[in-house]
């Protein structure tokens, strides 16, 4: 079922929010692309010997709140990006926030550490998770200021797999072409919806974060704490 809603102009980063979560602070040579399923992701959220039951069903009302979260994501997104009034550390404060509330972050980052996640102590994994929550903050903050007032259109909204919805838009700029921006939801324990991969102009940027940091801990042997030691420096 596929669901076009009306036009809704929404101002938002398009630095901030292009790849948001995912776009690594790692310089790092490509890896070969990773086969991989949404399902490790869901793997992270209830468990690793979790029995999901799901159903491919998604109502009009579903699709409809699906659209609505993400309006009302870049509506609060633009309420301290434009606010002039607010340092930039504020700012900081406000997109972290952001970030946890909207964003599943744990599973996001554990699917970027992809199979290493099991090799991981328990210490590893809660410090990787900390240092790459910290990494989104540092390296987006930096770009606010490239904030211009771009619009994002939602187009439409469907079914995606078994478990989620994607939410199409496109942010339309002024001074060049239009960016198609898909949004990934998912549903979580909480019976909340969750952004858990941004898909920009036909690349998951979820997929693309894990290959970068394959690529780091495969140049270190295997080792995680390499990714860990690359996370904690901070970005000049």
């Amino acid at each position: 079922m596929t669901r076009k809603s009306s036009k809704t102009r929404l101002f938002m980063s398009m630095a901030a929010f292009c790849g948001l979560a995912y776009s690594s602070a790692i310089t790092a040579p490509s890896a070969a692309p990773l086969s991989m399923s949404y399902t490790s992701m869901a793997s992270a959220q209830h468990g690793n010997n979790a029995i999901i039951h799901i159903s491919n069903d998604k109502s009009d009302k579903e699709l409809k709140q699906a659209e609505a979260f993400i309006n009302d994501l870049a509506k609060t997104a633009i309420g301290f990006l434009a606010d002039e009034a607010l340092s930039t550390q504020d700012k900081e404060k406000q997109f972290k926030k952001l970030l946890n509330n909207r964003f599943d972050m744990r599973s996001i980052g554990r699917f970027a550490m992809g199979r290493y996640w099991r090799t991981a102590s328990t210490d590893q994994q809660k410090e990787y998770l900390t240092l790459f929550n910290d990494m989104i903050v540092q390296v987006y903050s930096r770009r606010f200021s490239e904030y211009q007032g771009q619009a994002i259109e939602v187009i439409s909204s469907r079914p995606e797999g078994k478990r989620d919805i994607l939410v199409a838009s496109v942010i339309k700029q002024d001074n060049g072409p239009d960016v198609r921006l898909d949004w990934r939801l998912r549903t979580g324990k909480d019976g909340k919806l969750k952004v858990i991969d941004i898909v920009v102009e036909g690349v998951s940027m979820a997929l693309t974060q894990r290959s970068d940091f394959a690529s780091v801990i495969q140049r270190g042997g295997g080792n995680v704490q390499i990714l860990i030691s690359h996370l904690a420096q901070k970005p000049e």
